[in-house]
């Protein structure tokens, strides 16, 4: 690289007083402005200059970065200098990545000064080489190849190439602790997210090494001793060894374990605003039990907790523990409160549809008052429940120059609260279904719910216009109405053939018992005819000759719901439970109640809750009173296929009806419905989007009875008879998307009786546009 001729030096070292600057010229600019230039060489015109001052606006021009060759030349008093500039980057193409999204690869490389438009530095490829080859070796893709091709292009450019071969991951064959004498290798890696290849794991991941993955199984491995109290406990090495095709990976970890150690004495320290009492509560230590971390860090989140409440929002509760001989260990749990905390504001972002005062009323923590954690983290919990958001955010934020004043920031994250549909798909129990539905769960930005929903199957049509406003009162009081027009035919399915035709309106109010409890009451008018096929069954045609075939009904009703499921459409966490009672009154054609009671419960078996257990109860009890001595065939609990026990046809179980004559029986339902699903629900294997996919693993069981049967139906049976009980095992798979809802149940029938109508496979199938 040119720097200086040598007639400048001559000129300079001849004179070691600075020459005058007649002018400075600088020859050969493309990428960087003139102005910059000369400002970069700081030379003026008629100030003197030397050597030194031309090598300093020679190494200042290099330090720019533009440049791969200057020369200076000296003419008369001006001062030329002759330029190279780099080329700059026209093209930039990045292929073969996989692993690594090419979004995240442009950031990084943007962040290395890689990016078209920019000035080409050679000496950066290779860091980005080597950088890129770190990440795909932490990856666990030993093999993986990075190249990058440089090519001249026009107008002083060049395209950069960066060609990837991700190869395969790297299999981790063996894991090996040395080192442990109390606990096997089994135990203290039964936890770790990495694990041996085998046969057993073929759709797993865990056994791909990844050097993230390793380091996250020696912290699971440090918490596994000092949980159970080995507090000398230190890891003396770990390597990692990979074999020379780069595909399997051997990983020897070497500890020390040393002794576990046992409680000798527990002790309060430090400012204690609260009673001991209330701290004691929470220490559920004693002398000689083991120590544990785990332990240890639930108690100091539970004395938080506590003192949070109280409204000390910032108290500080640490551990000290004092080791003692023979492996005794003496805890003092130090508090230091702080001041007690009030909120100054609560301040809500994100929230472009809905309105402040929507969020605002979820609230159990208001502006101006003492701070507490419960109430916070309830607000929180609230606003999640309202199901208009995908992420609820809630922090807590000091306020400059004061310790005892807080603003609460709620930051949301909204999410599609209304649809406008057209439905056309099939389904096992329905045949052909097509339907039209406007429905918006936040009207206006006001947390109210209107919809209309039209649908047609090959059996029914179902009208349903309805509106509800949760908050019809500022405590919360809810008013809902609806109005709806049923047409059923049941000449396709496997219920008896009759028709009915419903029309009715209803209105219904909600009382907030808690924050997760409501109690409502409601009153329903209806009217329902019946018509018969060609040949109606002896208990259809009993019910009707007694009672007519038409009915003006007025309902009441009443129910009672504790609701705290998180997750939306596909629930990760929480549970719900309703108890129901409609009473058809004396003031209309037919007096009968009905008892319902629904209940199921999530619970998380992991942390990223992906691996969920749940069960899902359900019981309904229907009964005549008055006049009405029996309940209406029409109001029968039904069981059987997709929505009460899989594997068995859609309304097939419970009892059947009679005819005078051969015809075969068809299920016509009963008062009686018991019906109850326990599952485990997995991560489906290669997918990376679990939050509209489902699969789980179910035990399905249920049927229906009646405490009346037909005088000569002589298969019929009164009661509840357990040994009836039907039961299923299978698998579903259920994919939730705007495009296609998908639901897939195989369940296999496990006691199926003579007379059972039972499908393999049944499945869901819908298309929105």
């Amino acid at each position: 690289m040119k720097v200086f001729v040598a007639a400048v030096l001559a000129c300079c070292s001849v004179q070691s007083f600075a020459k005058t600057v007649a002018d400075v010229r600088v020859d050969g600019l493309l990428q960087m402005s003139a102005t910059r230039a000369f400002d970069t060489i700081g030379f003026k015109q008629g100030e003197g200059y030397d050597s030194s001052k031309v090598y300093d606006a020679v190494n200042s021009l290099f330090a720019t970065g533009y440049f791969s060759d200057i020369e200076v030349f000296e003419d008369n008093g001006v001062v030329i200098f002759k330029v190279v500039e780099r080329p700059s980057i026209g093209q930039l193409t990045i292929e073969g990545n996989d692993m690594i999204s090419k979004e995240d690869l442009q950031r990084g490389l943007t962040l290395s000064g890689l990016e078209v438009g920019e000035i080409y530095k050679p000496e950066t490829l290779n860091q980005i080489e080597q950088e890129l080859q770190r990440q795909y070796y932490a990856l666990g893709r030993y093999s993986a190849k990075v190249s990058i091709e440089v090519e001249e292009l026009p107008r002083n450019r060049v395209a950069i190439g960066i060609n990837i071969e991700e190869g395969v991951t790297a299999k981790i064959v063996h894991i090996n602790i040395t080192g442990n004498h109390d606990f096997d290798d089994e135990e203290l890696t039964k936890n770790f997210a990495s694990a041996e290849t085998g046969y057993f794991n073929p759709f797993s991941s865990a056994d791909e090494y990844s050097k993230q993955k390793v380091q996250g199984d020696l912290e699971t491995l440090r918490s596994f001793y000092l949980d159970r109290g080995y507090l000398d406990y230190r890891l003396v090495s770990s390597q990692v060894s990979v074999s020379a095709d780069k595909r399997d990976v051997y990983v020897v970890v070497n500890v020390e374990e040393g002794e576990p150690y046992y409680i000798n004495n527990i002790n309060l320290s430090g400012s204690l605003p609260i009673t001991e009492d209330r701290v004691w509560q929470h220490i559920d230590q004693e002398q000689g039990d083991v120590f544990s971390r785990k332990q240890v860090t639930q108690i100091m989140d539970a004395i938080s907790t506590e003192l949070g409440d109280e409204g000390y929002l910032f108290a500080n509760v640490n551990i000290i523990p004092e080791k003692l001989d023979d492996h005794q260990v003496n805890i003092t749990y130090h508090i230091t409160p702080g001041p007690k905390v009030y909120v100054r504001r609560i301040n809500f972002s994100g929230n472009s549809e809905t309105k402040d005062e929507v969020l605002r009323r979820e609230m159990t923590q208001f502006e101006g008052a003492l701070a507490t954690h419960t109430k916070i983290q309830s607000s929180k919990r609230a606003i999640e429940r309202l199901g208009f958001f995908s992420k609820v955010d809630l922090q807590t934020r000091s306020i400059p120059g004061t310790t005892d004043q807080v603003d609460l920031e709620v930051t949301v994250e909204e999410q599609p609260s209304g649809s406008i549909q057209a439905s056309i798909g099939y389904s096992q129990s329905d045949g052909t279904v097509l339907g039209f539905g406007v429905s918006k769960r936040n009207f206006f930005g006001t947390g109210n719910k209107l919809a209309f929903n039209m649908t047609r199957t090959n059996q029914t049509q179902d009208y349903t216009l309805s509106y509800d406003n949760p908050y019809f009162t500022v405590d919360g009081v809810s008013r809902g109405y609806t109005a709806f027009y049923q047409v059923s035919d049941h000449d396709e399915d496997d219920v008896e053939d009759y028709d009915i035709d419903r029309i009715g309106a209803s209105v219904s109010f909600g009382y907030p018992i808690s924050d997760t409890q409501r109690l409502s009451f409601g009153a329903t008018v209806k009217t329902t005819s019946v018509s018969f096929g060609s040949n109606p069954s002896n208990e259809t045609s009993a019910y009707v000759d007694e009672y007519g075939d038409s009915f003006d009904d007025i309902l009441a009703n009443i129910a009672w719901t504790d609701n705290d499921i998180v997750g939306g459409v596909l629930p990760t966490n929480g549970y719900t439970t309703r108890l129901t009672l409609d009473i058809a009154t004396p003031a209309g054609e037919q007096t009968y109640a009905k008892l319902g009671a629904t209940s199921q419960r999530y619970w998380n078996l992991s942390d990223d809750s992906l691996w969920l257990f749940h069960l899902k109860g359900r019981a309904g009890y229907g009964f005549g009173y008055g006049d009405t001595d029996r309940l209406p065939f029409f109001e029968n609990y039904y069981a059987g296929g997709v929505y009460t026990v899989r594997g068995y046809s859609a309304s097939s179980l419970g009892p059947k009806n009679s005819y005078d004559d051969d015809t075969d029986p068809d299920a016509i339902g009963g008062n009686i419905l018991l019906a109850g699903t326990a599952e485990i629900i997995f991560p489906m294997p290669m997918v990376e989007d679990h939050s509209s996919v489902r699969t789980s693993i179910f035990l399905d069981a249920g049927n229906t009875f009646t405490d009346y049967c037909y005088s000569g139906n002589t298969s019929c049976q009164e009661g509840v008879d357990f040994g009836e009980i039907r039961y299923s095992l299978g698998f579903n798979w259920t994919w939730i998307t705007p495009i296609a809802p998908l639901s897939f149940n195989i369940a296999r029938a496990l006691n199926a009786k003579d007379g059972d109508s039972t499908d393999f496979f049944q499945f869901q199938l819908g298309t929105t546009f």
